[in-house]
């Protein structure tokens, strides 16, 4: 498998990614967070990149649930922002969700150039590359959504944990940089993932926001076998 690895969506071409398949990664938060909505029993979730969109779906769909956030703050007059621990199955159950957060939407559809697009956090990295596996899938682009245009270390460690997976089950052609995530993830190993997350500064900014609890669930590895995917037909995510 031939694997690519983008450490902010802005530096991936949407020409880049013909004829390729995508796995997006924003682990702090919306990748952990949609995970966890499909896993609470969500229909599936529209990602939009601009408030005013946003708004306007919910405006058109009033059933919907709208969920997003700007610096990591809830939007107001939303009904939910970015932490995982909001999607309940009482919040979430059973609905559509409208999805706008600060890079990890955008990371989506920038994506959405490529064959096939499937979503990862640490809380699904091994599930993520049995599906990868699964798939057969030959050539594939990892976007992190990186924080506002700069490479963040918890996407980085996140791919690496994937690429971690995938080493164990497959022979991998890596790209520079997917060997540097592949390093990192290896290297902060025995630490432990919520220490090393928490020394990137998108952790920290959360820390300071307290947000701790989000960043510690979001460094839980492996609890999720849930790996949602872009259909492009529809502009929709699935669990």
């Amino acid at each position: 498998m031939h694997i690519d690895c983008y450490f902010a969506h802005q530096h991936c071409k949407e020409a880049y990614l013909e004829g390729k398949d995508a796995l997006v990664i924003d682990v702090l938060r919306a990748t952990s967070s949609m995970i966890t909505a499909l896993d609470a029993g969500a229909q599936a979730i529209f990602p939009v990149t601009e408030v005013a969109d946003a708004r306007e779906y919910a405006r058109i769909w009033p059933k919907t649930v709208l969920a997003g956030e700007r610096e990591g703050e809830r939007l107001s007059g939303f009904h939910l922002g970015n932490s995982p621990y909001e999607f309940t199955p009482q919040s979430v159950g059973g609905r559509i969700i409208i999805s706008c957060s600060t890079n990890g939407t955008a990371a989506i559809v920038k994506a959405s150039a490529a064959k096939r697009i499937w979503l990862a956090a640490l809380i699904n990295a091994s599930a993520a590359a049995q599906r990868l596996l699964n798939e057969n899938v030959q050539d594939l682009v990892i976007i992190c959504s990186g924080t506002m245009g700069v490479p963040s270390l918890d996407d980085i460690l996140t791919a690496g944990a994937v690429l971690y997976h995938l080493d164990n089950s497959t022979k991998l052609n890596m790209s520079d940089s997917a060997r540097i995530a592949f390093g990192a993830y290896k290297y902060c190993l025995p630490f432990g993932m919520s220490q090393a997350l928490k020394l990137s500064s998108h952790a920290q900014k959360l820390i300071r926001f307290d947000h701790i609890k989000d960043v510690e669930y979001c460094s839980r590895e492996n609890i999720s076998s849930t790996v949602p995917w872009l259909n492009k037909q529809d502009g929709y995510i699935y669990g």
